[in-house]
């Protein structure tokens, strides 16, 4: 039995206020495409199909199209993501379910949870296992951080349990493939960074120990840089996202994973997308730019320019010589000499404590930036008539 497992697609998103819709629907095509080219038995999503629960009409139908195109090749197994509305989806279901895509918007009963689908190759068992919401996770009141991880991860690995338990009676009851789709953060993945950083958090970490060792694939959603995961006893993998997200995936391709099942033995691998632009950093001089960027065509950009000074419209300058440039950063030169060359007047203790000035000087060379005597001379001021104004901020 052949899978094609993707997921994360987070349609809809926007990236500095762009629109990158075309990319988006043209990595599906280009996913149904090897679909189609492979032959694929079944295809699962394993969630995050779309980028906000409050639903983008023009991202909703891209979704249902590119779903519906998929199912024209295999049966379709798709879970929700922290990303998804799953009311949306659990009222869609019993619709979608007849063009042959089976979706789970919430945690379910393991008889419910697992779906049995024929394909070409025989009967697949899914435990379809959606974004295990941490509010709906029992926890008792005052509960430490401490116990609100463990709980969780101890909440999430029952289920993981009785999920598991209802694929294998199905697959000794009937034969074929029995996999676990799961939209879950496995400790020691690593982060794409486009992600939401409260999700992956330790609060909603679960043990790759907790999956279990027996299962024909494991299918996961939610972290956008493909991987295998350390620890992981049976086959299994993070799929990532069709197109980079964010500009710290800047370090990695894009594909979809293959999973072979022959017999006990499952062997997967990585099918490149290339639909989506790459997202680029640059930094140099501003009239080295241009030149920067010419070397990475179709891209887009976040720029840092180097500076000796402020300049006045820079994002536009850059924009100029960059088109594409969707984000700007200033970097002035950090002084060599470590000591402030401008010592502040802003209201020390008197006491050999830290001068205001100082702070305000450091915060500067801390963030990159050049402070200008003008600067210096503001902050100062603006020290000083805070310092003569009483609790009613009047004058003293």
């Amino acid at each position: 039995m052949k899978l094609l497992h993707t997921g994360d697609w987070h349609l809809g998103k926007r990236l500095y206020g762009t629109e990158r819709m075309d990319e988006a629907e043209a990595a599906l095509a280009e996913i149904a495409g090897i679909a189609e080219r492979e032959e694929v038995d079944a295809v699962i999503v394993a969630g995050d199909l779309l980028d906000r629960r409050v639903v983008d009409p023009a991202a909703f139908g891209a979704c249902l199209r590119a779903l519906g195109r998929l199912a024209e090749v295999a049966p379709v197994l798709a879970v929700a993501g922290n990303h998804d509305d799953p009311d949306l989806w659990i009222h869609l279901a019993p619709h979608l379910a007849r063009s042959g895509i089976h979706v789970a918007g919430r945690v379910r009963a393991p008889a419910d949870a697992v779906v049995t689908v024929d394909t070409a190759a025989g009967p697949l068992h899914a435990g379809l296992l959606p974004w295990p919401d941490p509010a709906r996770m029992a926890l008792d009141a005052g509960s430490s951080v401490k116990d609100a991880r463990g709980r969780y991860a101890d909440g999430v690995a029952g289920l993981v349990d009785a999920y598991a338990a209802e694929l294998r009676a199905r697959r000794a009851a009937d034969g074929g493939a029995c996999v676990l789709v799961g939209h879950l953060m496995i400790e020691r993945a690593l982060a794409g960074g486009g992600e939401r950083e409260l999700t992956m958090s330790l609060t909603y970490v679960v043990s790759s120990a907790a999956l279990p060792a027996d299962l024909d694939y494991i299918a996961l959603g939610h972290v956008h840089r493909p991987q295998t995961v350390p620890g992981l006893s049976a086959p299994g993998r993070y799929a990532g996202s069709p197109i980079a997200l964010d500009f710290s995936e800047d370090n990695h391709g894009k594909s979809v994973v293959i999973a072979d099942i022959v017999g006990d033995t499952t062997r997967s691998r990585e099918v490149p997308v290339t639909a989506g632009a790459p997202l680029v950093r640059l930094r140099g001089p501003l009239d080295e730019l241009a030149a920067l960027a010419s070397a990475h065509p179709g891209a887009w950009f976040a720029c840092e320019v180097d500076l000796d000074a402020p300049v006045l419209d820079l994002v536009r300058q850059v924009r100029d010589l960059v088109p594409r440039a969707l984000r700007v950063e200033p970097r002035y030169a950090v002084p060599d000499d470590d000591a402030d060359p401008r010592p502040g007047d802003g209201g020390g203790d008197g006491e050999g404590g830290p001068d205001l000035g100082d702070l305000y000087a450091e915060w500067h060379r801390m963030m990159g930036r050049r402070l200008s005597d003008a600067q210096a001379a503001a902050f100062a001021a603006a020290v000083e008539d805070g310092a003569g104004a009483d609790d009613d901020g009047d004058p003293s």
